[in-house]
């Protein structure tokens, strides 16, 4: 049984608990102290951990005990008041709760009872971690308690909003200056949700012992102006992401001598609008090791900003939505790790990627067209290479492919298509081939929009058994895709 497997695999990882073992029988199990039966059961799947109960009595009577209270999907009248009567029980009977994980689906009721749970929930002093995702199919509003934020024990607030579209929002509304004890929070994590500038900063100016922030499609309104990350001596992940095109706030980062993982998106059309629009401290900064960087990249002077803003940076990621010329080039003496997206087919198109790095490891590219690359000073030890190929191309296509396939010892290929008339000729492709097929190529992935592409004896598909010879092929058939924003979407 896999519950017992999970409680053994726990019991022989805690000191002083291995005599409970009694020969590996189920009926050892009855006597593991009340408390381990709760760290077991909130380490297994919601469904798992009720099946846990049939073990013995003592498992049956911790699981109405446990501290740590999930409900996924909750949906309707039904579902809400058992979540009530749970949540009145604990109450009622001074149980203690640590960890609530409450998921609500609003697509499949008149109305969301989340205010009425989330305001039970905020009466519970000894709150440790609150997480809440609502599903709805429109932009729904909702207070959030101040109460919540009394909890003085709570180090982590999770509130999640996920629509069946981009356009569905949840609107977390507070109070302009909430009073807020919860100064032990360690992590925030709010995504397409709605807050206001000033209730936001007074949390992050408020909660000192912040390490982790998390704000994603935050921005729905114009008058968000400014973010002010400041006064942060643990923070350590910084993770900021704006939602719209037409208006995004200055990011203000000032006292974050810890930072270590810096994430900035904004989703942009292109248009004129700044690159990389932060007002930051070079010394808060410099000690960043893992910098994301997403959203409107429109020229060199943003890559000279990272070299010099971020000297001990190894590893970056970069999506170039928008970019002024056909070359990019980029040195930098500390990296290891760079992904680089070449974005929208709508723009600019790159012939060539040259990256001089002495450090560097690994590198990964995606894109809809496949650039040269070049290496001046490296030592790679593997390439991630990732097409999107929307337009048909001759064989020139695979004898780049195949080049690029001798700059590292270790290779992966992905290749997602569209439905586009093929016409590649086999022929030519071997006698333009200076190099045999790669034998270095560990993964060969192909998610074709289109059937045929993988006929038995597809042009398209030999062409690639002719620069490589990968130890592993997934294809997958017909897959169902949309786009959005020049973003290949499952």
């Amino acid at each position: 049984m896999g519950c017992e497997k999970a409680a053994r695999l726990e019991l022989e990882t805690t000191p002083g608990l291995q005599s409970t073992i009694n020969s590996g029988t189920p009926r050892a199990f009855k006597y593991i102290p009340e408390e381990l039966i709760h760290r077991i059961q909130s380490h297994l799947p919601v469904k798992e951990a009720a099946r846990t109960t049939v073990l013995s009595k003592s498992w049956q009577q911790a699981s109405s005990t446990n501290p740590n209270l999930r409900f996924p999907i909750v949906r309707g009248e039904k579902g809400t008041e058992l979540v009530e009567h749970t949540l009145k029980r604990y109450l009622h009977e001074k149980i203690s709760i640590e960890k609530v994980n409450l998921e609500i689906d609003f697509m499949h009721q008149k109305y969301s009872p989340a205010e009425k749970l989330i305001g039970l929930i905020a009466t519970i002093t000894c709150l440790q971690e609150f997480s809440l995702t609502v599903s709805s199919s429109n932009v729904y509003n909702f207070t959030l308690p101040d109460e919540l934020l009394l909890c003085e024990k709570l180090t982590k607030i999770i509130v999640r909003g996920v629509g069946r579209s981009e356009y569905d929002c949840l609107k977390m509304m507070t109070s302009l200056h909430p009073l807020i004890k919860c100064v032990s929070l360690r992590e925030l994590d709010l995504y397409c949700v709605q807050i206001s500038e000033q209730a936001l900063n007074h949390i992050l100016s408020s909660c000192t012992f912040l390490v982790k922030i998390h704000l994603s499609d935050i921005l729905w309104c114009k008058e968000f102006k400014n973010i002010k990350v400041t006064n942060l001596p643990h923070l350590y992940e910084l993770h900021v992401g704006f939602y719209s095109w037409y208006s995004y706030s200055d990011l203000e980062i000032s006292d974050v001598p810890n930072l270590r993982v810096f994430r900035y998106e904004i989703n942009s059309d292109g248009t004129d609008t700044l690159p990389f629009n932060v007002k930051a401290d070079s010394m808060s900064l410099r000690n960043v090791r893992e910098f994301e960087l997403r959203g409107v990249v429109r020229d060199s002077a943003c890559l000279d900003m990272i070299t010099s803003g971020f000297p001990f940076l190894e590893n970056l990621t970069l999506s170039l939505d928008a970019w002024k010329f056909e070359s990019f080039h980029f040195t930098c003496a500390s990296i290891k790790r760079i992904s680089l997206d070449l974005g929208s087919y709508k723009y600019k198109k790159i012939s060539d990627v040259q990256i001089c790095a002495p450090k560097l490891l690994s590198f990964s590219f995606s894109g809809y067209d496949h650039p040269d690359l070049l290496f001046p000073v490296s030592s790679l030890t593997q390439i991630e290479l990732s097409f999107r190929l929307r337009h048909p191309f001759d064989v020139s296509f695979f004898v780049k492919l195949r080049e690029a396939l001798t700059l590292s010892p270790k290779c992966n290929i992905c290749i997602t298509t569209y439905k586009m008339p093929w016409d590649i000729d086999i022929d030519d492709l071997r006698r333009r081939l200076l190099l045999p097929p790669a034998t270095n190529v560990q993964q060969l992935d192909f998610q074709m929009y289109d059937d045929k592409c993988l006929q038995q004896r597809s042009p398209f598909f030999e062409a690639f058994f002719e620069i490589c010879h990968p130890k592993h092929v997934f294809a997958q058939q017909d897959c169902k895709y949309w786009l959005l924003n020049g973003r290949i979407n499952k």
